[in-house]
Parts: structure tokens; sequence; C-alpha cells
């Protein structure tokens, strides 16, 4: 007798679906066919228990992402229009397991409340199927088989309030899902992911993603097209942008789904200080280009007039009022090509123009400018090795620095930017030596070619970095590290102490 060869059944059933699928392509009461065929599969193999030993390492259903399969429309397009039908159908799934709850909940009415409590069930009930049909790849488990049983079936809602609580957590997730979608939505509109996904966002959908992956293990499905999605975006997005998120992408990290409170709170929190960010990015170019315009002026015309000096003056003025730092490094590079000019101008105008530059050159503020800042940053750096990066014949003192910001450590390097680029590279193959836990901080504006060589390395060890892009204060080192890498710290020192 021929041993049994387990590929001959699967061969022959790619086989049969092979010719399905040439007639399809040529009739449409097939294609048709085959279509409700898929529907009713996949409403099936949700309802089967998980096979053991089958689980894979990664956020997505084994059935997505195969050779020759087809792509998801999440990963194609802009962001808007990728996750729009995961916005719309995280709400419907949302309402639609609050209906089940709710009637759970009508066994502890009676009378006249609980029959106008059922008539408003059935209603929203009947909102929501209608509204189905609209919602590809969506199985309503939730008002079908909620608690194990079919709806229709004796007893199928009398469950413990414990059981419904479960239940009442996927609405959460499912909620909380969709709130991170239409933040992420609102954000690429104003213009915020022009560049790319903030990675602090990315971090926060991925957990959002995993919280109603968590959610849903006892439901009588094996996944979730939105879990799966996103998931599949975020994937996308990392990979395009490479940006590395190290949390909620796997099977084993998979997030808490109680806590969708929270995560909602703090979704909010981020596209806020994102949305603000992103204003104050605009204001500062437009008044940079402003005051471009005006040093141009300075510079070009061969007999610059004191109005020239004096429309500088009014642009740096309002530079001030928008709250911008005149020790911002764009700007005094901008006024910096104005010293060599100085001799050439007529003497009222150089002395007007000397003036702006001198107040470019003012020392800090001795206020801190940021002090939440630094009493946010303290605790999350309190485990870290801090290496601060700075130019030649700076002034810091590491003790003083280290002990401001409440690091475990804090060391300062030398980078001589006018030395050999070889002595450069030794300084820094030394500093990534080792393993333990780190953070740069860029207090000198490395070339392109340099920069991107320390940032794939920093990245390759994950070990977090961030530019300073004035000064090297321990207020304003705090708030970029806050604005820069604050998530990511957040998350390891969450994960530290979970």
């Amino acid at each position: 007798m021929p041993s049994h060869d387990p590929q001959l059944p699967q061969s022959a059933l790619r086989h049969l679906l092979e010719v399905c699928l040439k007639e399809a392509a040529r009739s449409g009461e097939t294609r048709g066919a085959l279509e409700s065929l898929n529907r009713w599969l996949t409403a099936e193999l949700g309802r089967l228990p998980r096979a053991p030993g089958r689980d894979h390492g990664v956020l997505t259903p084994p059935a997505r992402g195969r050779e020759g399969a087809e792509p998801s429309a999440v990963a194609e397009g802009s962001l808007t229009e990728a996750l729009q039908m995961v916005l719309k159908r995280t709400r419907w799934k949302a309402a639609a397991c609050k209906v089940s709850v709710d009637r759970q909940g009508l066994r502890h009415l009676e009378g006249g409340e609980r029959t106008a409590a059922e008539a408003q069930l059935a209603n929203r009930e009947r909102v929501l199927r209608a509204s189905l049909p609209e919602l590809r790849d969506t199985t309503p488990w939730m008002l079908d088989q909620p608690f194990g049983l079919r709806s229709n079936q004796d007893g199928a809602f009398d469950v413990a309030d414990e059981t419904a609580a479960k239940l009442g957590l996927v609405a959460d997730c499912y909620e909380t899902l969709s709130i991170a979608v239409e933040k992420a939505r609102e954000l690429d509109e104003a213009g915020a992911f022009r560049h790319g996904p903030p990675p602090a966002f990315l971090y926060l959908l991925a957990e959002a993603q995993s919280a109603l992956l968590a959610s849903i293990a006892e439901a009588p499905v094996r996944s979730d097209s939105d879990q799966r999605d996103v998931f599949l975006w975020l994937k996308e997005q990392t990979t395009r942008f490479r940006i590395y998120v190290d949390r909620h992408m796997r099977l084993d990290d998979l997030a808490d789904c109680t806590r969708s409170a929270d995560l909602q709170e703090r979704v909010g929190r981020l596209a806020e200080e994102l949305s603000k960010e992103r204003k104050a990015r605009r204001q500062r170019g437009q008044l940079l280009n402003k005051i471009r315009f005006h040093v141009r002026k300075l510079l070009d015309d061969t007999s610059p007039a004191r109005e020239d000096a004096d429309a500088l003056h009014v642009a740096l003025q309002r530079w001030g009022a928008a709250g911008l730092d005149r020790a911002d490094r764009a700007l005094v590079d901008l006024l910096d090509g104005l010293k060599a000019r100085l001799e050439s101008m007529d003497a009222e105008v150089a002395e007007a123009v000397r003036g702006l530059l001198g107040g470019s050159e003012q020392p800090p503020p001795a206020e801190p400018r940021h002090p939440e800042s630094l009493s946010e940053a303290k605790p999350l750096l309190a485990s870290l090795r801090v290496v601060l990066l700075a130019p030649a014949g700076h002034e810091v003192v590491a003790e003083a620095l280290g002990a401001e910001l409440g690091a475990e450590s804090l060391e300062v390097a030398d980078v001589d930017l006018d030395g050999p680029k070889a002595d450069r590279d030794l300084v820094l193959d030394g500093l990534l030596e080792g393993d333990d836990a780190r953070l740069f901080l860029l207090g000198v504006r490395l070339e392109a070619e340099e920069y991107n060589g320390f940032k794939e390395r920093c990245l390759a060890k994950k070990f977090a970095f961030v530019r300073l892009p004035g000064r090297l204060s321990a207020d304003a080192i705090a708030h970029q590290v806050m604005r820069q890498v604050g998530w990511r710290l957040r998350a390891q020192l969450d994960g530290a102490t979970s």
C-alpha cells in the first residue's frame, strides 16, 4: 500500500479552486457563487476552535500575507483612505457589542420598564443590521452569538454579569481603536504625517490593535478584520519609514485590554500635542521665511536702506512674540551671514544691523523655559546612561547636568566637527559599545552621512537618541527628550515595572 501523502488532498483542492477561479473570470454567476462561498467559509472558520500548535509569531492571521494573496487595501493610498473602513467597522462593532451587553442586562428589569428597554434594543439592532452590508469583511458575531449560544436560542443571554462584562471590554477596545484611527486621520489631514507617521502615535496604535486582539481571545472568532488591517498598515508604515516599534506587535506581547480609558486619554493627549507641534513648526517656518527674505535684501542690495534693517527688526520681534528661541540654530546661522556684510553697509544701517545681531546672541534666560518637561523627564532618565555629544570647547559640567536631569549617569563626549572624520568615528564607535540602557543627546550637527550612520546603529542596538537644536541646559534638553522620545521611554519604563 502506498504511503499517505498529506499534500495530495491539498493539491487536488487547489486545482479545483483554480478551475473555479478561471470560470469566475468568464461568468458573473460563478463569481457571485464563489463570493457567497467565501463569506460562508469565513464565518464558519471563525466559529471553529483554534487548532493547537498553529499560533504564529505576529499579530495577523496566517490566512493573510501569503505569497500570491490579494494585498490588503490598508497598505495602499493615504492614511485617510486606508483606515476609513476600519473607522466605520470599529464604531459599528462597538455599538453591536453594547447592544448584546444591554440585552443581557434586561434580566434585571421587570414589567413595563423591561418592555420599553426591549423595544429600544430591538430598534438599535435593526439599525445596525441594516448598515451591515456596507461593511465588507464584517462578521456580526457579537449580535449572532455573543455568549456562546446563537442569539435565537433559549438562554442565549442568560449569562453572569462577569461574562457580559468581558463583552463590554471588547466594546471598549473597539471604541479605543476607532478613536485612535480617527485621531490618525485628523492628524494626517492636517499634514502631521506628511513625512511619515510620528513614532509615538504608531506605538499607541500598536497598543490599541493588540488590546483588541487580547479582548477577543474567548470570542467565537479566530481573528478580527480591523485588528488585522491596522496591524498590516502598521507593518507597512514601519517598513516604509524605517521606524522600529518594539511593543505589542507579537502574540507574546499582547497589550492589556482592561486599560481602554487610559489608552484613550493618552491617544487624545498625544494627538493634541502633535497638532500643537505641527502648528508651531508651520509658524516657525513662515517667520523664518520672512526673516530670510529681509536678510537676503540686506545681503543682495548694493546699498541697503535703513528701512530694510527696520523690516528685519519687526520680523525678529514677531519671532520673539511667538515664543520662539532666539538661539535657534537656523535663525543664528541666517543672521551670521550678515556679519561679513557690515563693513560695506552705510554707517546708520550697519549700526542698526549690528544691534540686531547682538540681540540674536543674547544669553538664554536664567529661568527654566520648560520646568514641566524637566519634572516629567527625571523619572524616565533615572535608569539610563545618558551620553551628550557636545561640540569641542563647550562649558558643560557633566556631574551638574546629570544631577539636574536626574540621570543614573551622564557622560559628555567632545566631538570635534573641524577635525578628521576618522577621529570622530573612533569617538562614536567607543560610545556605541555595550548593550546597557542608553540615551544619546546630539548637541552637535553631524554631516548627513555621519548622522544617518549613527542613527542606524542606534536603532539597531535599540538606543534612544535626541537631537538638540538649541541650548545645552537641563530644561532645554528635558523638553527635547519629552518631545522626541518621551513616549518611548515611558513604554520602556512601563514594561520594566509591569
